[in-house]
C-alpha cells in the first residue's frame, strides 16, 4: 500500500482491479465528506451555526493542504491563481479601508470568501494522494444529488411555516408575496446530477433519465423557485439532451429551435395583459426594479473617483459600522446580486479579469478532458462550469469559488491520468509531479 500511495497512477496500471473493496469503500466515503467542503454546500448556512462556521473556518483548516498541492505538485495556472489571490488579499482590503473606511480587521474580514480559490490546491493534492479512480468520482457525485434533492424534499416536509417567516437575513428559508415559502439549499451537487442525467440521455437515450430530470425539475419549481438557476440549467438540459438530433439532423434542430424561441416570446406578449398595471417586471417579485436601482446607484459611486473602476472599493461585513446599504442609502443593496458589476465594483476591473481568467481556466481544462472522454460526468462537469458561467451575469462568482476551483482540479487530474494512461508522459515526468527538494529543478513543461 505504500508503494500505491506514492504513485499517483496506480490505479491505472495492470494491477489496479487487484485494490481491495475496504480500499475503495474508504476512498468513496472520504469523497462523500469532502466533495460537500470543497463545493461549499455550507457556506451560506446561517440556519445551522455549527456547519456554517465550519464552513467559514474550512480554508484555515485545509491551508496543510493547499501548501502541499501547491509545493508538492507541479500543476498549471499555480502563477495566475497565486496572482489572483495576492491581489484579493492584499489590494482589496486596502481599497475597502480607503473607500469605505473599514478598520483593519473588518477589511480582512471581507476577504474570507475568496480563501476558498485556494480549494483548487488542496483538492488537486487529495486526488493525487488518495488516487481517486473516475469511477468513484462519478459515484459519489450521484450519491450527493441523490442526498441533495432529498434533502430539500424532506425539509419541505417536515419544517412549520413559520420556520419561512423568518428575518433572519440569509436564511435559506425565504417567504415572498410571489412566490411563497421557498428553500434556498445549495444545489451544486443536485445540478451536476441533472447535467448527468441530460448528458446520459444524450448518448443513449431512454426514459428513466427523462423521468428523473422531470422530477428534479418539478422539485425545483416547487421548493427552490430560484428562477436565474432553474432557467440557465434548463437550457443546458435541453442542449445536452439534444445531443443526438444536432449531430443526426441539425437543421430539423435549429429549425425546432427557432420555432420554439418563436413560440415562447408569443406566449410573453400574449400573457402581459394577464399581469395587468403591474406590467411582467413586477410579477417576477419586483427583483428587476430592485437590480436597477442598485446598478444605478452603484454607478455613480464608482464614477465619483476613476481608481474604484480600476481596482475597486472592496467591501463591507455585516458587522460594519459604515456598510454599504448605509453608504450608498440603499437598504436593499447587496454585490452579490449585480453578478460581474458586483465583482468590478469590488475588486475592479483588474480582479475582475483575473476571476474571468481563473473560469476560463476551469473551463478549458474539463473542456480538454471531455474531448479526450466524452463520458456523461466529465460532460456534467464541463456544463456545471458554463452554467457557473452563463449565470455570472445575475449570480456572483466569488461567493462560492470553491467550486470552480474544485472542477479545476479534477479536470487537472483527470487530464494527467488519461496522458499517464496513453503514454504520453514519460516515466520521469510522471514521478515529477510529486516535487521534493530534490526533484525542484526538473523541467515543468512536460507536465503542463
Amino acid at each position: 500500500m505504500r508503494g500505491e500511495a506514492a504513485m499517483p497512477f496506480a490505479a491505472h496500471v495492470p494491477h489496479a482491479r487487484a485494490v481491495s473493496e475496504p480500499g475503495r469503500l474508504r476512498r468513496l466515503l472520504a469523497l462523500l465528506l469532502l466533495l460537500p467542503i470543497f463545493f461549499q454546500s455550507f457556506q451560506y448556512l446561517i440556519d445551522v451555526p455549527l456547519l456554517w462556521t465550519f464552513a467559514k473556518a474550512s480554508p484555515l483548516l485545509l491551508a496543510p493542504l493547499i501548501l502541499l498541492g501547491l509545493f508538492r505538485l507541479r500543476l498549471p495556472y499555480v502563477s495566475l491563481t497565486i496572482i489572483m489571490l495576492s491581489y484579493m488579499l492584499l489590494v482589496t482590503p486596502v481599497m475597502s479601508m480607503l473607500h469605505l473606511q473599514n478598520d483593519l480587521p473588518e477589511a480582512l474580514g471581507t476577504t474570507v470568501k475568496v480563501w476558498s480559490f485556494g480549494f483548487y490546491f488542496a483538492f488537486a493534492f487529495i486526488l493525487f494522494s488518495l488516487n481517486i479512480s473516475e469511477t468513484l468520482l462519478k459515484q459519489a457525485f450521484l450519491s450527493l444529488a441523490v442526498v441533495n434533492f432529498v434533502v430539500l424534499v424532506v425539509l419541505w416536509i417536515i419544517l412549520p411555516i413559520e420556520i419561512y417567516e423568518s428575518q433572519n437575513l440569509g436564511s435559506i428559508f425565504l417567504l415572498e408575496i410571489e412566490r411563497g415559502p421557498r428553500i434556498a439549499l445549495p444545489l451544486a451537487f443536485g445540478l451536476i446530477g441533472m447535467f448527468w442525467l441530460a448528458r446520459r440521455f444524450g448518448a443513449q437515450p431512454a426514459l428513466w433519465p427523462v423521468l428523473l430530470l422531470l422530477t428534479g425539475l418539478t422539485l425545483m419549481l416547487m421548493i427552490f423557485k430560484q428562477r436565474t438557476v432553474i432557467a440557465a440549467m434548463l437550457l443546458l438540459v435541453l442542449w445536452a439532451m439534444s445531443q443526438r438530433l444536432r449531430h443526426g439532423a441539425p437543421g430539423l434542430f435549429w429549425g425546432l429551435a427557432l420555432g420554439g424561441g418563436a413560440m415562447l416570446a408569443a406566449l410573453l406578449v400574449l400573457a402581459e395583459p394577464l399581469f395587468g398595471d403591474l406590467g411582467v417586471s413586477s410579477s417576477l417579485g419586483g427583483s428587476l426594479t430592485v437590480r436597477q436601482n442598485s446598478i444605478e446607484v452603484l454607478l455613480d459611486f464608482l464614477s465619483e473617483n476613476p481608481l474604484r473602476w480600476v481596482f475597486g472599493f472592496g467591501s463591507s461585513t455585516d458587522f460594519s459600522q459604515f456598510n454599504l446599504q448605509r453608504i450608498l442609502r440603499t437598504p436593499n443593496f447587496f454585490l452579490a446580486d449585480l453578478g460581474w458589476l458586483g465583482v468590478v465594483a469590488e475588486y475592479g476591473l483588474v480582479g475582475a479579469v483575473l476571476v474571468g481568467l481563473f473560469y476560463v481556466a476551469a473551463w478549458r481544462e474539463i473542456r480538454r478532458a471531455t474531448r479526450a472522454a466524452p463520458q456523461p460526468m466529465r460532460l456534467a462537469l464541463h456544463d456545471f462550469v458554463v452554467y457557473l458561467l452563463i449565470s455570472s451575469p445575475i449570480l456572483p462568482v466569488v461567493y462560492t469559488p470553491g467550486q470552480v476551483a474544485s472542477v479545476l482540479a479534477i479536470a487537472v487530474y483527470l487530464n494527467r491520468l488519461d496522458a499517464a494512461t496513453r503514454g504520453e508522459m514519460p516515466k520521469a515526468a510522471r514521478r515529477a509531479i510529486w516535487a521534493p527538494s530534490s526533484t525542484r529543478g526538473m523541467n515543468r513543461k512536460s507536465l503542463m
